[in-house]
């Protein structure tokens, strides 16, 4: 959270020098969710961005036997530093994104129970509940195209494609009344290995956005 505050102060300061710096401000949409950048060219080739972005949904997932509803909560707060090979408007960007992409889901019972691990527990009264969540700050590597360019005033429109790196963790939670039933303890924790296992393959989280600004 710490580092999620400083990524927005830079962002604020940023922003209040913009007329004086020739500094772009922008929207941004993408796999990240919704929000506003600034974008600070320092010469020809080089640029830094500072972008705040979230967006809460609701989905539905299955996985080993076990369908899951419930909400994921996108981050797409960064800080990215653009370099421009051609000093055109292909970009090289590396940076951090922070915050750290979550999901909050429960399974679903069937006919009253719920199969983890191979075995039907009875699920009334119960619940068991899967929390997924991505390092907070993880490395960003990409490519992208546009921004506003160094003394280039004007409507400015960008598309980025890239990955942040880190793997993500997943946490079983059964309810007191479905941890009391026999071999319930153990099936959820081999049903949390087997999950982790899966997403262990995840190394990283694709990222794509587009935005639409303003360069002064």
């Amino acid at each position: 959270m710490k580092k999620l505050h400083v990524a927005g102060l830079s962002l604020l300061v940023l922003s209040g020098s913009a007329m004086a710096q020739g500094v772009g401000v922008y929207g941004v949409v993408g796999s990240g969710g919704l929000g506003v950048g600034v974008n600070l060219p320092v010469g020809p080739a080089l640029g830094v961005r500072g972008e705040l972005a979230q967006l809460k949904q609701s989905d539905t997932y299955t996985e080993d036997q076990i369908t899951y509803k419930g909400d994921v909560k996108l981050k797409g707060n960064g800080v990215f530093l653009d370099f421009r090979p051609f000093m055109g408007s292909f970009r090289l960007v590396g940076g951090a994104t922070f915050g750290g992409t979550s999901a909050s889901l429960q399974a679903q019972a069937t006919d009253g129970t719920v199969t983890i691990d191979g075995q039907r527990f009875n699920a009334a009264g119960n619940s068991l509940r899967a929390d997924i969540k991505y390092p907070s700050t993880m490395p960003y590597l990409g490519v992208g195209w546009g921004h506003g360019r160094f003394n280039e005033p004007g409507l400015t429109f960008a598309l980025d494609l890239g990955v942040s790196i880190g793997k993500p963790k997943v946490t079983l939670t059964g309810s007191g009344g479905l941890m009391a039933q026999p071999g319930a303890q153990s099936a959820i924790a081999a049903e949390q290995n087997k999950v982790q296992d899966d997403l262990n393959g995840t190394k990283v989280l694709p990222v794509v956005k587009f935005t639409v600004g303003y360069q002064f």
